[in-house]
């Protein structure tokens, strides 16, 4: 397990290496402020409302849901206390990506929903370098919501990447996929998504309880709990070649509750 949750107790792990290139270029270039979008439970709003706090970096987070508020649930609320500028879409205005008239747009960097991009991508190269260091393995695994985490895996490593799918959005994940030249290397799964995103699930919470229990390492359902439960189904499963080498990614995250 490469354990990238261990990077900081809030921007840990993919949330982190998606960010970091976005704050180098805000500091260097003087930039006034970040927006991006996310939903309710976004850990990487969570984590950009965070980082713009410790910076002194002004954000905006443009949230999918205008029956929303500051005080719909304890993330928005901690996202607002840390100054980030919240605004509350209905999801046709969110889906098309608009920047509410009241948002300051000159000299802003926008970031897509989720970090994605080619700067976010650009962010995996770090992670290849210490996985190259430690192992030599034969796949990685990794939980996928826009992709980000995984097209970098297979950009930077070249080697075959399970991503265990979160949501519903393969389409999606193909589209962000262009341009990008992997080499047939990315395998997405969505036999794990457990219906729909951040749905709660007994059989998932009680997995990642009893992963804590056996191993002392928090993961939430959402994502890393998710992905290592696809990963366990696939080993028994015998999905894996005998005497595989394999990385499983713990991209960190936020538990969520609802």
């Amino acid at each position: 397990m490469k354990r990238d949750d261990l990077i900081h107790p809030i921007i840990s792990g993919n949330k982190w290496r998606k960010l970091k290139e976005y704050i180098d270029f805000a500091q260097i270039n003087a930039s006034n402020s970040i927006i991006s979008f996310g939903g309710a439970y976004s850990n990487h709003l969570y984590a950009l409302a965070y980082v713009g706090n410790q910076f002194n970096i002004k954000t905006a987070g443009i949230i999918r849901g205008n029956e929303l508020s500051i005080n719909s649930n304890s993330y928005l609320k901690q996202m607002s206390e840390w100054g980030m500028d919240l605004h509350f879409l209905n999801r046709e205005s969110y889906r098309k990506k608009i920047i509410p008239e009241e948002i300051e747009t000159e000299n802003v960097i926008v970031i897509p929903e989720g970090g994605f991009s080619k700067v976010g991508v650009l962010g995996l190269e770090s992670l290849i370098s210490e996985l190259k260091n430690q192992i030599n393995a034969d796949f990685i695994v990794t939980a996928v919501g826009t992709g980000t985490t995984a097209i970098g895996i297979c950009k930077y490593a070249k080697i075959k990447t399970i991503g265990i799918l979160t949501l519903n959005n393969l389409t999606e994940i193909k589209n962000n996929s262009q341009g990008f030249d992997l080499e047939n290397l990315l395998e997405i799964n969505s036999n794990y998504i457990f219906g729909k995103y951040a749905k709660d699930s007994k059989t998932l919470n009680d997995f990642c309880e009893n992963f804590y229990k056996k191993h002392n390492i928090l993961i939430e359902p959402t994502y890393t709990g998710r992905m290592f439960y696809g990963l366990y189904d696939l080993i028994r499963s015998n999905y894996f070649p005998s005497n595989s080498k394999l990385i499983a990614l713990h991209s960190g995250g936020i538990k969520l509750t609802h």
